[in-house]
């Protein structure tokens, strides 16, 4: 199970995604503070792919989080493993890219960074022969 401190950073992110694409699909984010190349369409679309995963992650993580109703260790996992996808996802496109913005990149490496140390808690947990 994670700890209240995982929690809070678990619902920080996970409010943060939806927060994030509330903006995104209301298009009140000036352009200046969107990413680069973000003008172009195939750019778009390659964000706008990231929308069920995001929210799927973002849900999964707040019942996780917030409910004993189901298996939650289940449902975090699922959601920590989403994060950390998206997160790798966007820097390993900018890396390849050439954009460099610590604007973009520092919440993308909190994301795909963040749930590898609850993960690995969940993983020697759970694997027959490991130590808690």
């Amino acid at each position: 199970m994670l700890t209240r401190p995982e929690k809070l950073i678990v619902l920080a992110i996970d409010i943060g995604l939806i927060v994030y694409w509330a903006l995104i699909i209301a298009r009140v984010l000036p352009p200046e503070l969107l990413f680069d190349g973000y003008d172009r369409p195939e750019v778009q679309a390659w964000n706008w792919s990231f929308l069920p995963l995001d929210i799927l992650a973002a849900v999964t993580g707040i019942i996780g989080t917030t409910t004993s109703r189901f298996n939650t260790t289940v449902l975090l996992t699922i959601s920590l493993v989403l994060t950390s996808t998206a997160g790798g996802m966007a820097i390993g496109y900018w890396a390849l890219s050439g954009f460099v913005d610590l604007y973009w990149w520092a919440p993308n490496l909190v994301l795909l960074l963040f749930p590898l140390w609850p993960l690995a808690r969940f993983l020697r947990h759970t694997v027959p022969g490991q130590q808690p």
